[in-house]
């Protein structure tokens, strides 16, 4: 299963890759508003009108126009080129922040909030998508590709998992109008700074685009999304990230996805055994998080066999899209179920619904593992 191999090697050969570094920094600057903002979001509106439901609603909105406009800009990106989308639109970012902070409290009224909180997800840059289409088109060979799809993953999950203790620093010293403000300003620099790169300029988008190949009409990504919008993902994603990253797999993305989701559902499963203990418990929600790790990695792998290049940026925006929808439906269907019902219940319906995404998945496998041609190299 395992070939001879020094383990971080992957991992080195990642970052001495020849312009890489810079874009590697600028995304992580990039993902860490995201985290920053839906908290410093739900904040702020709580403390302009009182109401932390009114909060919720501005995090939410923040959460769905995110995922919308990363899947606009992928779009356009796959049309025109990182730099032309990356700046404007952290510059619009940027913008949104100082409306949000500086008008809407004089306006005032929650429509106005939730709208505003919106137009500022939508303008966050996609600088991961960016990020995970240089990797493609930089990394040389199956192992070190592997190995950068792994370290953004990872870093992304850093970045994420950083936000809300960056907003909570800013709370303590400004307030939370000044984390929305510097979590705007953040994103916007880390989509001019990534813009700015010289692998960024230099990429270029296909000069023509496969139709059959693209997004729609794509059996293979309809699956790939159907899975990525289901499975969640946990605090041990991180360290299975790294190690699941630095190892060479004979086994096909597809096999390791289809693993790591059934692997999850089994893992669900046990957590709703230990439900009743702390001590139980906390391991069984890591072992949840060491399938979700490769289950990310084995996703962004696909791609490159699922999508062409004309369509690879938005292909990548759309799945991260829909995965954070998916997860924020979970979120809310879980907290009713587990109000409703109880921990344990919440834990055994939601391995029945991995299992059911592992069906489906492999059902559709064929699906998944599309002739050689059909990879991102022939749209070139």
């Amino acid at each position: 299963m395992l070939e001879g191999h020094v383990p971080m090697q992957g991992y080195l050969n990642v970052l001495r890759t020849p312009g890489l570094r810079v874009p590697l920094l600028a995304m992580v600057l990039g993902a860490l508003p995201i985290g920053m903002l839906g908290l410093g979001l739900l904040l702020y509106v709580h403390r302009l009108t009182g109401s932390l439901a009114d909060g919720g609603l501005a995090a939410a909105a923040f959460g769905l126009g995110n995922a919308a406009g990363m899947t606009a800009q992928g779009r356009l990106i796959d049309s025109y080129g990182q730099a032309k989308v990356l700046a404007p639109v952290g510059a619009a970012c940027a913008a949104w922040s100082l409306l949000l902070v500086a008008a809407v409290p004089a306006v005032g009224g929650r429509g106005i909030a939730v709208a505003a909180s919106a137009g500022l997800g939508s303008c966050i840059p996609a600088t991961t998508g960016s990020m995970r289409v240089l990797l493609a088109e930089l990394l040389r060979g199956a192992e070190v590709r592997t190995a950068g799809y792994a370290m953004l993953a990872v870093l992304f999950q850093l970045a994420l998992l950083s936000g809300p203790l960056a907003t909570s620093l800013l709370l303590v010293s400004a307030g939370p109008g000044a984390s929305v403000v510097t979590g705007g300003f953040l994103a916007g620099g880390a989509g001019a700074l990534f813009s700015m790169t010289r692998a960024s300029r230099s990429w270029k988008p296909a000069r023509k685009f496969v139709r059959h190949d693209g997004v729609r009409k794509n059996a293979g990504l309809a699956v790939l999304l159907l899975i990525t919008a289901g499975t969640g993902l946990s605090a041990g994603e991180i360290t299975a990230g790294l190690v699941f990253g630095a190892i060479p797999w004979r086994r096909s993305a597809a096999r390791l996805l289809l693993a790591a989701v059934a692997g999850s559902a089994v893992a669900v499963g046990l957590a709703a055994c230990a439900a009743g203990s702390l001590a139980l418990l906390f391991p069984s929600l890591f072992l949840v998080g060491l399938c979700g790790g490769p289950s990310a990695i084995a996703s962004s792998a696909l791609l490159d066999a699922l999508a062409s290049r004309a369509a690879l940026t938005r292909s990548y925006t759309v799945m991260v899209g829909v995965s954070l929808v998916g997860g924020a439906l979970g979120n809310t269907v879980g907290g009713s179920i587990t109000e409703s019902l109880g921990h344990r219940q919440a834990f055994m319906l939601n391995a029945f619904w991995i299992a059911g995404l592992w069906a489906a998945g492999t059902l559709f496998r064929r699906a998944l593992e599309p002739a050689p041609e059909a990879g991102p190299a022939s749209a070139v």
